[in-house]
């Protein structure tokens, strides 16, 4: 373990015990586009144990600007897949699943009881509502993170301890009122840079170092802005608060 984690050991944050705890670590990746290949490749390569990837889609040429370990020849197959696949060249110690599927009401409580920590690698909100219900419901912490044009944002969240999606927007957005890289194009580099805070923030939650109370960091690029916000926790939610699963 040492002589390819050796420099993560290092870290006071995480030394051997924490190294171990990855090892033993479930995640379980919503996603395996711009966002969910980039955090998921990280991760890997952080040595979680076992990585579940989700999605429904093919590979596109116009994803190659700014999805991860993808190439021109896998064009037209499944992204969980061929993530998959890539991945498994990049650590070979780790036990790495996939499903080519659409999340929604009737599939994700059994994805979602099955893991440790959920990331978010989705490009739509109400499939974000679905994963929240899903994982307040369940005790799952999971981070939100989302990117369009030269912005991003994450938010870990930790069931019982913190707000949840639906502190930060009561209510899925109308389409036309979401940024999406479809609608504002998309900087390639902003879900590198997003997926590189989402996976720390996962690695906090799984060495159960994440803070409290609930922080929405921002991001933008292009107008070399960050900043954190703190999100309260409303005791009015209806689902964090109040325990209504009205999306699943």
């Amino acid at each position: 373990m040492e002589n390819r984690y050796e420099r993560q050991i290092d870290l006071p944050e995480i030394g051997h015990t924490g190294q171990v705890r990855l090892r033993e670590s479930r995640i379980l990746v919503l996603g395996c586009g711009a966002l969910g290949s980039n955090v998921a490749e990280l991760l890997v390569r952080a040595g979680v144990g076992r990585v579940t990837l989700v999605d429904n889609d093919l590979l596109e040429l116009s994803n190659l600007q700014r999805q991860s370990v993808v190439t021109e020849e896998d064009v037209g197959r499944a992204k969980a897949e061929i993530l998959a696949e890539h991945l498994r060249k990049v650590n070979s110690e780790i036990h790495i699943d996939y499903r080519v599927m659409r999340i929604g009401p009737a599939n994700i409580e059994e994805l979602v009881t099955k893991t440790d920590i959920v990331l978010d690698g989705l490009d739509n909100y109400p499939s974000r509502y679905v994963a929240n219900d899903a994982c307040i419901k369940h005790g799952v912490p999971w981070v939100f993170a989302a990117v369009a044009g030269t912005y991003g944002e994450v938010m870990p969240i930790i069931p019982g301890k913190g707000a949840c999606l639906r502190c930060l927007i009561p209510n899925p957005p109308p389409d036309s009122a979401v940024l999406t890289a479809g609608t504002s194009g998309l900087l390639n580099a902003v879900p590198r840079a997003i997926a590189a805070i989402a996976a720390a923030e996962g690695i906090k939650i799984l060495l159960g170092a994440v803070e409290v109370p609930t922080r929405l960091i921002t991001l933008d690029l292009w107008q070399e802005r960050f900043s954190t916000q703190i999100i309260p926790r409303d005791e009015a939610c209806p689902c964090c608060g109040k325990g209504k699963f009205e999306f699943l």
